[in-house]
């Protein structure tokens, strides 16, 4: 039983692209909490996920440019503390750990901290990429880790035939000895929205040439990368789109804000690629600006990729965009 002046506090994680801002959303929207605090980590220098929560500017945290669960003595430790000393006290902590987060880690805060309390573990799982990122080479153990660490397994995107829908359950069931395995939708995009069987990429570039220090040196994550591009120009998404695909064996994830060029004009569409799908949809100047943030594997590919990428950038031949108001 929770003691009453001790803050709950919910971990809510998975892998790159498995729906956990989508979920914190629904949450959000079903009314059930108030008075909460949000704390969204997100791998890179931009934090794109922050700007997709709907709730209270004040009551949602950000923690950039790390894994969280790889820093515990500093920027999360800090921010918790932060949170127990504030006049308004929340009523209950959210942490939306990295797609790259074990969020064991970071429940182990909430477990020892004076004035928290763990209250629960929720680990989103895209079973659409399960197979695959279970036998990865790279990120199958970081996967299998954040499964087996959740005290409930919220599902989505399963196959529809009920023999296979069943197996992938009653699988994951062994790999999360203990959980709740339920089977949870994900906010599904709009029909404007694009689809692509993609994969995602992009970098930091100040104008200048790339500059993405591996988080995976930060994060100890052992072979994977992030980089920020920060986009000066408008673009044409079909030609941003076909070249992502191009170097899909090499992406993770890829999310931000670009400016699209039209037939008609331009129009801010937000990009969303994980896996086997790459959505656009219609979006409002956003805070950030356009730019554009991947997580892939380290090497020689990726990099050629964030390359091409500044180039795309570069070569267009629309002028430079007017600065976002902040």
């Amino acid at each position: 039983m929770r003691c009453d002046d001790r803050v709950p506090v919910t971990v809510i994680a998975g892998f790159l692209g498995a729906g956990k801002t989508s979920y914190l959303n629904r949450r959000l929207a079903s009314g059930d909490i108030e008075d909460a605090l949000i704390l969204v980590n997100d791998v890179g220098e931009v934090n794109v996920d922050v700007a997709a929560i709907d709730y209270r500017d004040d009551r949602v945290l950000s923690l950039s440019n790390g894994c969280v669960c790889c820093t515990l003595g500093g920027t999360l430790a800090e921010q918790l503390s932060q949170a127990l000393r504030l006049k308004a006290r929340p009523t209950e902590i959210l942490i939306e750990a990295s797609g790259v987060a074990n969020p064991q880690r970071i429940a182990d805060i909430a477990r020892l901290a004076p004035g928290l309390e763990l209250a629960d573990i929720v680990v989103l799982v895209d079973a659409s990429q399960a197979g695959r990122l279970a036998l990865d080479a790279q990120v199958g153990e970081l996967w299998r880790a954040q499964v087996h660490a959740a005290h409930r397994l919220l599902v989505n995107r399963l196959p529809q035939e009920d023999s296979a829908r069943d197996q992938l359950l009653g699988w994951l069931g062994q790999l999360a000895p203990g959980a709740a395995v339920v089977t949870e939708p994900v906010q599904v995009a709009p029909a404007s929205s694009r689809t692509t069987s993609s994969g995602p990429a992009f970098w930091q570039a100040n104008g200048a040439g790339p500059s993405a220090e591996p988080f995976a040196e930060r994060a100890r994550h052992s072979g994977l990368t992030d980089a920020t591009l920060h986009l000066r120009h408008s673009l044409v998404a079909e030609e941003l789109q076909v070249l992502l695909e191009r170097y899909r064996d090499c992406l993770f994830r890829a999310k931000g804000f670009v400016r699209c060029r039209l037939a008609d004009g331009e129009e801010w569409r937000s990009l969303q690629l994980s896996g086997q799908r790459l959505a656009w949809q219609s979006h409002g100047p956003p805070a950030t600006g356009a730019v554009l943030v991947c997580i892939g594997r380290r090497g020689e590919r990726f990099t050629r990729l964030m390359e091409e990428l500044a180039q795309l950038d570069s070569e267009t031949d629309t002028a430079p965009m007017a600065p976002i108001g902040r």
